[in-house]
């Protein structure tokens, strides 16, 4: 029974870290649960993605029938391609390895 109850609380304690949210992307309502600590960055992303739309339809406003969802992808990759980016610039990886090269050169100079 006492793990019934914990099982309980863990699933309220999960559900009470959550909300509903809607964003409104391009003119579009997307209705969304979202932990409530990330409430946030959902509505900075909402208004990014739709900035981002609104300059590729800007760029390019008569894309083909066949490519309606153009402008949508045109953001999507500019999003991932900005994620990379970051995600690159975090990585220090070759950055340690060459301080430490250039340590060992100071090293064996002192």
């Amino acid at each position: 029974m006492a793990q019934m109850d914990q099982h309980s609380n863990s699933l309220e304690h999960r559900q009470s870290e959550m909300q509903s949210i809607t964003l409104l992307v391009d003119g579009i309502a997307i209705p969304i649960d979202v932990p409530r600590s990330e409430e946030p960055y959902y509505r900075r992303a909402q208004h990014t993605i739709s900035a981002l739309v609104k300059k590729y339809r800007a760029a390019y406003p008569q894309p083909a029938e066949s490519e309606e969802q153009l402008h949508w992808l045109m953001a999507a990759v500019d999003i991932a391609v900005q994620c990379e980016v970051l995600k690159e610039s975090k990585d220090t990886t070759e950055l340690l390895k060459r301080l430490s090269e250039v340590n060992s050169l100071l090293e064996r100079q002192l």
